[in-house]
């Protein structure tokens, strides 16, 4: 997991035809550290108005998918959980059930099919819950 926020940025980044170096100059950043960014060896910014800046040098809208999708990946990486759902307070507070369900304790069915509408919800930003 923890290259997948640099390889999604690398993606991106490419898809725009932006090269590594002119990349780094709109960010202000070292190229040979944001090399390692890309490949997996260094972190993800935690600072929201860094990953802003990254984002906004790639001409992605602050509200898109491709802009949540980095800050989504940004968190994962840093075994975080993503800010969208903790700024969902119901999504959040079920989040215990949903850790245990992924580490195999039982959990209700009826709690389940709670989350997983909830976390369709919060990720698809889709009011019914379907995908």
């Amino acid at each position: 997991m923890e290259a997948a926020f640099g390889r999604y940025l690398r993606e991106l980044r490419l898809a725009r035809g932006v090269s590594l170096r002119d990349y780094c100059l709109r960010i202000q950043a070292d190229p040979s550290n944001y090399s390692k960014l890309e490949r997996g060896l260094l972190d993800p910014p935690s600072e929201p108005c860094r990953l802003e800046q990254m984002a906004e040098a790639l001409d992605l809208p602050p509200t898109g998918p491709e802009a949540r999708e980095l800050a989504r990946l940004a968190a994962l990486s840093r075994g975080m959980v993503p800010p969208a759902v903790l700024m969902d307070r119901e999504l959040a507070g079920k989040l215990p059930v949903f850790f245990r369900t992924i580490e195999g304790e039982p959990v209700g069915e009826d709690q389940l099919n709670e989350v997983i509408t909830m976390i369709r919800k919060a990720w698809t930003h889709d009011p019914s819950g379907t995908v």
